[in-house]
């Protein structure tokens, strides 16, 4: 007896969905037709839709904005754990358009807290970069990062909010970062909130990466919070030769 295979109604209703963003080639910040003109166009319940529109907001592919309509916000930023690529070269490399805001450029003094990490003396002179990133004008994270100010002199001088710090590293004081690690948790957002236009206590990733350069010495401190609603978190992993795999 021959099985045929029938798609459910919101399977359905997704699959219009994303025909009609390819189809109309939407970019981050278009909007969709209201919910009675896309029910009429595939003939749909509204029911059926609103449970498909759901799927894509809670994967923060659209956006439902209060009195305005359902829009567009696009694939997630990914955000590579292997390499050390800026912010900036990895949305090019993503095509997306980015923007960063300066929060603050300082120099500062080492508390307990930051003298453990760089193992120096209370009080050795840091310099404080924190920035908004934002990519299609959407923010998607706040980095923070902390450097030796006797490593580098006059850093202050130059304009981070379109320059990359990693290029100001190497090409104007020949410092290459080579290596690092990341240490991410999952929290829930405080006082950045405001700045990453989240409700208070929305779920945040907070991450936390020490980079090294070409002397193995240590370079950047950075801690970072990030959207996972808009930001997504990529790995590659590979098979240790001689180890085992599963349980």
């Amino acid at each position: 007896m021959e099985t045929r295979y029938t798609i459910r109604p919101r399977e359905a209703a997704s699959e219009s969905i994303q025909a009609y963003i390819l189809e109309n080639q939407l970019c981050a910040g278009d909007r969709l037709p209201s919910e009675r003109e896309m029910c009429s166009m595939w003939n749909l319940n509204r029911s059926t839709l609103r449970s498909a529109l759901a799927r894509f907001v809670r994967s923060g592919i659209l956006e439902v904005r209060q009195g305005s309509g359902i829009f567009y916000i696009g694939p997630k930023y990914q955000r590579k754990l292997q390499g050390l690529k800026s912010f900036k070269a990895e949305t090019t490399l993503q095509a997306r358009a980015h923007e960063s805001r300066l929060l603050s450029l300082e120099k500062l003094e080492c508390d307990k807290r930051l003298s453990r990490v760089f193992q120096t003396i209370l009080g050795t002179p840091l310099w404080h970069l924190s920035r908004l990133r934002l990519a299609e004008g959407i923010p998607l994270e706040i980095e923070s990062s902390y450097f030796l100010a006797d490593r580098f002199p006059g850093i202050d001088r130059y304009d981070f909010v379109h320059d990359s710090l990693y290029r100001v590293f190497e090409e104007e004081y020949g410092i290459i970062p080579t290596q690092g690690d990341e240490t991410i948790t999952a929290t829930r957002a405080g006082a950045e909130a405001a700045l990453l236009a989240i409700p208070d206590e929305a779920p945040i990733f907070r991450i936390e990466s020490r980079t090294y350069d070409q002397y193995g010495q240590f370079l950047e401190y950075c801690r970072a919070v990030a959207r996972p609603d808009r930001v997504q978190l990529i790995s590659h992993m590979d098979r240790i030769s001689g180890e085992e795999g599963g349980l």
